[in-house]
C-alpha cells in the first residue's frame, strides 16, 4: 500500500468488516439470553413473527395455569 488511498481503501474495508461483525455477535448475543433478536428489524421478520406468536402463546398458557390452580 504505496499510495494514501489504498490506504484509505484498506482502512474503509476493515471498518465495514468490523461493523459486519458486531451485528452479527450481538445477533446471536440477543439470541443467547432468550431475547428477540429481531427487535431491530425495520421491516416484518418471519423470526420475529414466530416469536411473538409463542411468547403471545405462552401467555395464555401462563394466565389459565395461574386462574386453575387457584380458583
Amino acid at each position: 500500500m504505496n499510495n494514501w488511498q489504498e490506504w484509505i481503501v484498506g482502512l474503509l474495508l476493515l471498518l465495514c468488516i468490523v461493523r459486519i461483525g458486531i451485528s452479527i455477535y450481538s445477533f446471536f448475543n440477543r439470541a443467547k439470553e432468550n431475547r428477540n433478536p429481531c427487535d431491530t428489524c425495520a421491516t416484518g421478520c418471519d423470526l420475529k413473527n414466530l416469536y411473538d406468536k409463542k411468547r403471545t402463546e405462552c401467555d395464555k398458557e401462563q394466565k389459565k395455569n395461574k386462574k386453575s390452580c387457584c380458583g
